[in-house]
């Protein structure tokens, strides 16, 4: 297989990740950044502990905001309705649930009705009611999750959190409350109370979210780092990182280097850039919808189901199973068997955005509103990004988004690309910090950085970092048909920037050369791991190589 030049390393060796107690280490730690979409719960054991969590506002709360959020929140509940001790599940909602209910077209909440009595319970006992200062709620989902990780510890077993909220791109919980200023609940201040309610011993976590860019669901599998090591997890990492590397792939898949060729078909092939001097309409047309595919799919993190937003109990759909076995209840079983949909009738006719699907609330109206909640959340977080003028016209693309009343698809899509490569891209780099145990500038997340070096003695180290470090990052994927304009193009430092500095920290009082070994070893190492397991997972995907053969096939190859 031919790789991109960009990669100056020989691919992965797979044998070193199976008993390699050093590369289990680095795999159980970067895992804790990496999450699956899923279409269905979780492999959870018989007594699991359940902690379920719904952060919507009231006025976010219609159905052309985030009312999905909530319909999902009622979705799970009905799902796990007499699902195990009774004892062991606990439902906390910051909206009031039954005024919700009644509010709901065609569902009657009297007693009477079945839905309601799952939801609520014949008393209205079954949702705790969560305050609504966005101070206090927070507190309190933290002491409830404190309280359930104690229980699943002296339980010795596994404690579910699903958490039906607005989220970052790096799961982060959003508490937002009209007249409140926003806050944050990081997945990692989860996962540090928890750490301390346990006595700082192994305890096994799955923490489920809704999902930023896809439909379905985001399950971190292992958030405290207690799982079972194996080849997977670098495949649930490399999914996380979504198109980080999109602009990268496209070029390999569509240049002669493309691994579609086989070697006699390379040869035949006199140009990097195959495309004929004088191209037809539908050549150019498969070039771009195949350029498309390549980007969209490694966005939707390779699910195959991430324009659907609905539980599928389908075993050739259980995206679980692509981390672990599936031990406990079984899909097709017990999960299906329970899920009892309540009648609604479909409408064929919804006006949405294709390629969203049925995500995101499914009409263009709220996925319109999410992707402009995405934006919000960028220009409020990624403090420096946006006073110092580095970030090239993502400034003005998200802006000039959120003033649009009715944005036309291609803006749509321009604003989506940048919002989640700015996100990928800082996954990768806590990926990488976790995997080699790098320490955090300023304690804090690629996100919520300053941008700032505090400590000045490391400027040096700073600048030798990422002198290497920015190169191994890419460009946002231009769309198809486009040339990147050297001044109008989504420029992102920070993720280099930021574990540049982490390099730093770590290495203070290294030398030069040593700071360049490490990264030429370790990290780029790591990138070529992540950017080769993705292309394994990309040509896997039957859609990415049928668009890919019929424009070969139409170049005469």
């Amino acid at each position: 297989m031919t790789w991109p030049s960009f990669v100056t390393i020989d691919a992965p060796d797979t044998g070193s990740r199976n008993g390699d107690p050093a590369e289990s280490r680095k795999l159980k730690a970067a895992v804790v950044e990496s999450s699956l979409i899923i279409h269905n719960p979780p492999d959870i054991p018989l007594k699991a502990e359940i902690l379920g969590v719904c952060v919507v506002s009231m006025e976010n709360a219609d159905q052309n905001k985030y009312g999905w959020i909530v319909a999902d929140f009622l979705r799970w509940k009905t799902l796990f309705h007499q699902v195990g001790n009774k004892a062991a599940q606990t439902w906390l909602s910051s909206l009031d649930i039954a005024a919700f209910l009644e509010g709901v077209a065609g569902l009657d909440i009297n007693n009477s009705d079945e839905v309601a009595q799952k939801i609520l319970g014949g008393k209205n006992d079954h949702i705790v009611g969560l305050p609504t200062d966005a101070v206090d709620l927070k507190a309190s989902v933290l002491k409830h999750i404190i309280d359930r990780a104690r229980v699943a510890k002296e339980n010795d077993t596994t404690l579910f959190i699903m958490v039906f909220a607005p989220v970052t791109p790096e799961q982060d919980i959003c508490i937002d409350f009209e007249n409140q200023d926003k806050i944050y609940l990081p997945a990692d201040q989860i996962r540090q109370v928890i750490w301390e309610a346990v006595d700082h011993t192994d305890q096994p976590v799955i923490l489920m979210t809704s999902s930023p860019f896809t439909g379905g669901w985001a399950c971190s599998p292992s958030i405290m780092g207690t799982c079972t090591v194996s080849d997977r997890v670098l495949n649930i990492m490399s999914k996380s990182c979504g198109a980080a590397f999109a602009n990268r792939f496209i070029d390999l898949c569509t240049t002669r280097r493309t691994p579609l060729l086989t070697d006699d078909q390379r040869i035949m092939v006199e140009y990097d850039d195959m495309m004929p001097l004088r191209p037809t309409d539908l050549q150019i047309e498969l070039l771009h919808k195949f350029q498309r595919k390549i980007h969209e799919v490694l966005e939707q993190r390779l699910s195959g189901l991430a324009v659907h937003h609905a539980l599928d109990f389908e075993e050739s759909s259980d995206a679980w199973t692509t981390y672990a076995p599936r031990t406990g209840r079984p899909l097709a079983g017990f999960w299906a068997k329970r899920w009892d949909k309540p009648s609604v009738a479909v409408d064929q006719n919804i006006d949405r955005f294709e390629f969203f699907g049925e995500a995101f609330g499914g009409t263009r109206a709220s996925q319109i509103f999410h992707l402009k909640y995405l934006a919000t959340i960028e220009l409020e977080t990624c403090p420096g990004d946006w006073t110092r003028g580095v970030t090239g016209i993502t400034h003005s693309l998200l802006s000039e988004f959120l003033a649009t009343r009715f944005p036309e698809e291609a803006h749509v899509k321009r604003v989506f690309d940048s919002i989640e490569f700015r996100g990928s891209s800082m996954i990768v780099a806590q990926v990488v910090a976790k995997y080699l145990d790098l320490p955090e500038p300023d304690g804090v997340k690629c996100r919520y950085w300053s941008e700032k070096l505090l400590d000045r003695t490391l400027e040096h180290k700073f600048r030798v970092a990422f002198g290497d470090i920015h190169n191994l990052f890419d460009q946002v994927a231009v769309p198809p048909g486009e040339k990147r304009h050297e001044y109008k193009t989504v420029r992102f430092w920070r993720a280099s920037r930021w574990l540049a500095t982490a390099i730093a920290m770590r290495f203070a009082d290294a030398s030069d050369k040593e700071i360049q070994d490490f990264i030429s070893n370790e990290v780029r190492s790591l990138f070529g791991k992540i950017f080769n397991t993705q292309l394994t997972l990309l040509l896997s995907d039957q859609s990415v190589t049928c668009l890919g053969n019929a424009w070969l096939a139409w170049l005469g190859l």
